[in-house]
């Protein structure tokens, strides 16, 4: 049914930490792909071999284009280097007339300000990671070009979350994290992302945006899965199905009611009313990390995900009817089992013609210390 025909390196540098790809296929054999890019600090003292952080104050969007289908690809240029902190994982949407990037921003803040805010009681978006021990989200971006990524209009927010809340006194609470953007059949854009908590423990909801301005500004539309509490339902893809249902396949660590996964399942929410109401989110019981899909010239639907539980860490698949019905029930069929860690995945997919298309993903494998590191591109045939 799938068919793996080969593996292509997109993009290697040992001195550069790349991850989270986001790609879209455009006319003639050309692809643009962005992803996350930051040093590497392999050889310090004290560090591992392979050492990472997903989390860098030096994490830059970069683009490069592809002009035959996937098989030779451009030195990376800087797509977006916020001013305010750190680009995070890449997204790429191409509707035919637009091309649309998106990622999110970290903000970094000085041990200063932490100690006031933990003084004041107000750090519920605050976020410790290993590199940079103190940030928060400033929130989700997009970017749209007219002339297929050769230049770009100024970088748009969506509007704040209701409610009010700030994550920094006189910063509104925005959407963040890694998601899609897509069209629906009425010409609406929509765009996907997080509602996040870290206090008294990391939670989150995912939340719908819609754009009637061709993405020149983004309106909140709805909450599909709330975490009530406790839940971590995070990296959403929303996917339209030819009757025009939304699913949302949802990257999730904790179920609602506060049950921890091992690793992460995808729990999926749908809506038959355009994004505004969503049923309940359902475990499907699979692993993935995160999901993401495409639909096939025969309407049937290709899932790819990360797939992190070691040692057979890659990237998965499985094709699945028109409607996504059947995602549980789908053969999985392994892309690829050889990624050595955790540190792997995030795939997007684009169409080659005919029945071909490219999955592309990163690979962060301890081999040669490390230097494999990069993004890499399948090229699968489903039969």
């Amino acid at each position: 049914m799938l068919k793996v025909i080969k593996h292509i390196t997109v993009y290697q540098d040992e001195y550069w930490y790349s991850a989270f790809p986001g790609a879209a296929a455009l006319e003639n054999g050309r692809i643009a792909l962005c992803f996350r890019r930051a040093p590497r600090y392999r050889g310090l003292p004290g560090l591992k071999p392979g050492w990472y952080s997903h989390l860098d104050p030096n994490s830059k969007l970069m683009i490069t284009f592809s002009e035959d289908n996937g098989e030779n690809w451009s030195e990376p240029e800087l797509l977006l280097a916020p001013y305010e902190g750190c680009a995070q994982d890449g997204g790429m949407f191409y509707d035919g007339k637009y091309l649309f990037a998106n990622t999110f921003i970290w903000g970094n803040i000085p041990r200063f300000a932490v100690e006031a805010l933990d003084a004041d009681g107000n750090n519920e978006f605050i976020y410790a990671g290993n590199m940079v021990p103190t940030s928060t989200h400033i929130g989700s971006i997009s970017m749209r070009s007219s002339d297929g990524g050769r230049s770009w209009e100024k970088p748009v927010f969506p509007e704040p979350l209701p409610g009010g809340m700030e994550s920094l006194p006189g910063r509104p609470l925005m959407m963040h994290n890694r998601a899609n953007i897509i069209r629906s059949a009425d010409g609406r854009l929509f765009y996907c992302g997080q509602a996040l908590r870290y206090r008294p423990e990391y939670h989150s909801s995912v939340v719908l945006y819609e754009s009637r301005d061709d993405g020149q500004s983004w309106q909140f539309l709805s909450t599909v899965a709330d975490h009530k509490g406790s839940g971590v339902f995070e990296e959403p893809f929303l996917y339209i199905t030819p009757s025009g249902k939304f699913v949302m396949l949802m990257r999730t660590h904790r179920a609602p009611g506060g049950e921890k996964i091992t690793r992460a399942n995808c729990f999926v929410a749908e809506s038959t009313d355009g994004g505004r109401s969503w049923s309940e989110p359902v475990d499907t019981g699979i692993h993935m990390e995160p999901p993401c899909a495409c639909r096939l010239a025969d309407n049937r639907v290709l899932v790819a995900y990360g797939y992190r539980i070691e040692p057979e860490t890659g990237v998965r698949a499985r094709i699945c009817d028109p409607e996504l019905t059947n995602l549980t029930e789908a053969e999985e069929i392994i892309i690829r089992n050889d990624g050595e860690r955790a540190d792997t995945g995030y795939p997007q997919i684009v169409p080659l013609g005919g029945n071909r298309y490219m999955i592309f993903y990163y690979m962060n494998p301890l081999r040669d210390e490390g230097r494999e590191n990069g993004i890499y591109g399948t090229v699968v045939e489903v039969e």
